[in-house]
């Protein structure tokens, strides 16, 4: 009975297992820790839950906690969490936090409820030779892939067509993409997929291919890529795109479909 109770609650959120394994020994002796190190089990990462960066006004860095909120719940958790300190939160994939050290551009992904984490690279030598653009590095981004068997983290700049990944094991970063501008970007199923600026294709960023493929397009009725904002959204398990138009006559106007992935 135990089981079934701890795996209904996994199914649903990660922090109810913890506490229910938390009431007893017997329990705990019979559930599996959510204390992955290797952050590849998806069961135990904190799905669903996203960080409120700014609703307060005061950094999660300088604060060395955030709030947290489940997207179907509408649960809301703050948690301190010692490790902001020193960092800037670049970007969260299934509620893994990714952060960037502001004195070594070395990368964590920290999860933030068992306080695991992996350590990865610097990006000092991408920052020097590819990004000089500080705004871009200022609002970079970041995501979680991953597979059976590994973890990557893939980091984008709004100003610059570079995208590059790299593995706990590794010892730097590696590019990926030297001319691939991407409008939006969504971690979906362990890939990378993104909109690929002034197109309105959406194609797959990570794991790379030989050429990125396309596996969908903006319908034509959407309107002109360079006068649209494209969003990607995970919806129930399914990839939506959202269409924001700025045109005078549809200014405002938002158009959503659901995305049908081509083989690749």
């Amino acid at each position: 009975m135990a089981n079934l109770i701890a795996e209904r609650l996994l199914a649903e959120d990660v922090v109810d297992y913890m506490v229910f394994r938390a009431v007893c020994a017997p329990w705990r002796a019979s559930t599996g820790s959510p204390r992955d190190p290797t952050l590849r089990e998806v069961r135990f990462r904190p799905r669903g839950w996203v960080a409120l960066c700014d609703g307060d006004g005061v950094r999660p860095a300088d604060a060395c906690q955030v709030s947290l909120f489940h997207t179907s719940t509408t649960r809301r958790l703050r948690v301190r969490l010692p490790e902001l300190d020193g960092h800037r939160i670049v970007g969260f994939t299934d509620g893994l936090l990714i952060l960037l050290n502001k004195s070594t551009t070395a990368v964590r992904v920290l999860h933030p409820f068992t306080r695991l984490f992996l350590d990865l690279p610097p990006l000092a030598a991408i920052f020097h030779h590819l990004v000089e653009d500080t705004w871009s590095r200022a609002w970079m981004d970041a995501a979680v892939c991953w597979s059976y068997t590994s973890i990557a983290v893939v980091a984008w700049f709004p100003n610059v067509p570079v995208v590059v990944y790299a593995e706990p094991m590794h010892a730097r970063w590696f590019v990926i993409h030297r001319n691939l501008p991407l409008a939006a970007a969504l971690p979906f199923q362990g890939r990378l997929f993104g909109v690929r600026r002034g197109t309105g294709q959406i194609v797959q960023v990570h794991p790379r291919h030989l050429q990125y493929p396309v596996v969908a397009c903006t319908p034509n009725n959407f309107g002109q890529p360079l006068m649209c904002k494209y969003y990607l959204v995970d919806f129930g398990g399914r990839m939506l795109l959202a269409v924001q138009h700025h045109t005078i006559d549809l200014l405002g106007r938002v158009a959503a479909r659901r995305l049908c992935l081509l083989p690749g």
